[in-house]
């Protein structure tokens, strides 16, 4: 698992944006139950000429399993495996082997799901055709409000193309990533959410009111929880992960993007919360 940026090759991340170009095409039958999540959302939602998002080496894909049941020409499953796609160990995990500059680079597409509706608690996954997307917390309110993006670029075998996929708004991603910083240790859960504080369009304010227009739901305000406790100073796991990801050593740069990070969470937590 990458811990800082550096170890976000160039290729890797570009390996995987041609996955996901390849994916948005595939499964272009089925786009209305579809959205991306995951890091791959900040590079999508946000100008890039002002600053430039790591991106990402893996692709996150939510499956609506309330909208997605009748199979099309191909079931998706079929329309994955006809095209390369290996299933791992696990079922909602797919793996994509491609070229990149001759270097041949395998790219791990996860496909997640809500966990309202559908199959029981006592399952961790969905029943969605013949996929089983694992659930995720917070991944109900990616299919809320999702934000129809043009992705362009290089398939994985040749020929540069283009194709519009749902992406989570800035409302799911945040709650969904601080679910992911709460349940396991990855350094780039906490850059994406300080990247998100720190480039969101027009300021906080304007996340601030993101947050306000968006339908209430208890997801969010347990996500905001976990956002409090993570960043609940500059030397909490958040700021302290958001550094480290940024593998910047040296100890005065360090305290104050710590400390930055933390007064942009709190920021937006005091406006909401209090």
């Amino acid at each position: 698992m990458a811990t800082t940026k550096n170890e976000y090759d160039r290729l890797l991340v570009e390996a995987a944006h041609r996955v996901l170009l390849e994916v948005a095409r595939l499964l272009y039958d089925y786009r209305d139950g579809i959205v991306l999540v995951g890091g791959s959302v900040p590079g999508l939602l946000f100008d890039q000429g002002v600053s430039e998002h790591i991106g990402t080496i893996d692709v996150d894909v939510a499956l609506d399993q309330n909208t997605i049941q009748e199979v099309g020409y191909r079931s998706i499953m079929q329309l994955l495996s006809k095209r390369g796609y290996v299933q791992g160990d696990q079922p909602f995990i797919f793996y994509r082997t491609l070229q990149v500059d001759d270097q041949e680079i395998t790219v791990e597409v996860d496909f997640l799901a809500g966990e309202y509706g559908g199959t029981s608690k006592k399952h961790r996954t969905q029943n969605v055709q013949d996929m089983h997307p694992r659930k995720a917390r917070a991944c109900d309110l990616a299919f809320q409000n999702p934000i129809q993006i043009t992705i362009e670029g290089t398939l994985p075998e040749g020929g540069k193309d283009r194709a519009s996929i749902q992406v989570a708004s800035i409302v799911p991603f945040l709650i969904m990533k601080a679910q992911a910083l709460n349940s396991r240790l990855k350094e780039k859960d906490a850059y994406d959410i300080y990247y998100c504080l720190t480039n969101f369009p027009d300021g906080m304010d304007a996340l601030v009111e993101a947050f306000r227009t968006f339908p209430d739901h208890p997801l969010i305000h347990e996500g905001l929880a976990i956002l409090s406790e993570k960043f609940s100073a500059s030397d909490s796991v958040g700021p302290v992960f958001v550094t480290n990801f940024l593998d910047e050593n040296e100890p005065e740069t360090r305290a104050q993007i710590q400390r930055d990070a933390y007064e942009r969470a709190q920021f937006l937590l005091k406006a909401l919360l209090t």
